[in-house]
């Protein structure tokens, strides 16, 4: 739902609040009220509830728009590289121990406000760290990643509040149930034991089992979670399309592109645009609107992925660009092999800057100052 300015009775201008600017677990830095201007809940309030959340935005709330501002000044945006690294580490701490957490569902929740609003804030830079991120566990990193590629897609599909938090909440939950294994699967060169395959068969109901032991009880979540591999074979979407669950989908698919990306020890990882053109093949092309709309979010060369120019450069992509083959990119290593001083804005919309191959995740050496980077190439 969109902010906009209403007059209240009151001797005040109020501003309508969006659910991303209302923080779950942490005091209200003001005043709310209904459209009237009455008094609903005072500052300092602690909302603990995002189904309340947003039963409260649909209906609308309000705070003094000097107040808001006032706050907003006061407020300093973490960088990127703070902020996801931040996410890493509170996403780790609760799925290597979700019996240990006595408000484990509190704890996933305000860690998908956290990706919703990091997402709102800046996506390319979003995307860019989170596809780098380099976190010590691969279940803990790929989780992250799935519920902020999902909840970019999603962009596409007009979910509420409500069902935007449980598709992040599965998504960083989907692999509870064989956590462990899964980082030891992303080094393991040989095939799959009987075990291990029983395992990741099974997953799905298990992640539901410890997600109930951890006292989970939205019914969306678990079933999401339950469900999130809509299909094994890799072949898109079932004939049978009555017990469809769209988020699962929307995670799945995510899933599926995410892992397509990442290198394994049997196999290195795919460019950017090969795992996607796959991924649209192997799931229906255009008659899968989960697919579509996922690649239509990524685009073909996505922040923080590696690219080859046609002057010989290596180039790692900061933003997207308006036209999907035209990222914004900086060259890092000359045709050479020598790496630059400093990182170089090229315009992908030159010849000798056009981009002419993808680069394997992995394989080109981010060495560049982020924060300078995505500045100096934002919209």
């Amino acid at each position: 739902m969109p902010c906009q300015l209403a007059w209240g009775r009151a001797a005040m201008k109020l501003f309508r609040l969006c659910t991303e600017q209302i923080r779950l677990h942490e005091p209200l830095p003001w005043n709310v009220r209904n459209e009237a201007g009455q008094l609903l809940l005072s500052q300092g309030y602690l909302l603990a509830d995002a189904a309340q959340l947003a039963a409260l935005v649909e209906r609308g709330v309000y705070v003094d728009q000097e107040a808001f501002e006032a706050t907003q000044r006061d407020t300093v945006r973490p960088e990127p590289a703070v902020l996801w690294a931040d996410i890493n580490q509170r996403v780790d701490t609760l799925l290597t121990q979700p019996l240990q957490h006595l408000r484990f569902a509190e704890g996933v929740g305000a860690v998908s406000d956290d990706i919703h609003k990091g997402l709102l804030q800046d996506p390319d830079a979003g995307m860019f760290e989170v596809v780098n991120q380099d976190h010590r566990s691969y279940a803990v990193s790929h989780a992250v990643q799935t519920a902020f590629v999902a909840s970019l897609a999603a962009e596409r599909f007009g979910l509420s509040a409500t069902e935007r938090q449980t598709l992040s909440n599965a998504a960083i939950t989907m692999n509870l149930g064989m956590l462990t294994m899964q980082n030891t699967l992303n080094t393991q060169a040989l095939p799959l034991t009987p075990q291990q395959r029983a395992v990741v068969n099974g997953h799905g109901a298990q992640s539901r089992a410890m997600l109930e032991r951890a006292g989970v009880t939205d019914a969306d979540w678990l079933r999401t979670v339950e469900r999130h591999h809509v299909r094994t074979d890799d072949k898109g979407l079932p004939t049978d399309r009555s017990d469809l669950n769209q988020l699962a989908c929307l995670v799945h698919h995510a899933d599926v592109y995410l892992a397509k990306i990442s290198a394994r020890s049997y196999r290195p990882a795919l460019p950017a645009h090969v795992a996607a053109r796959e991924l649209f093949v192997k799931c229906g092309g255009a008659q899968n609107p989960y697919a579509t709309a996922l690649i239509k979010e990524i685009g073909i060369y996505p922040p923080g992925s590696g690219v080859k120019l046609a002057n010989g450069d290596t180039a790692v992509v900061v933003r997207r660009g308006e036209q999907a083959h035209m990222p914004h990119v900086q060259s890092l290593i000359a045709a050479d092999g020598r790496p630059y001083p400093s990182a170089l804005p090229r315009d992908t919309s030159l010849s000798p800057f056009k981009v002419v191959d993808a680069i394997p995740r992995g394989q080109v050496r981010l060495a560049l100052r982020r924060k300078a980077s995505l500045a100096q190439t934002a919209a």
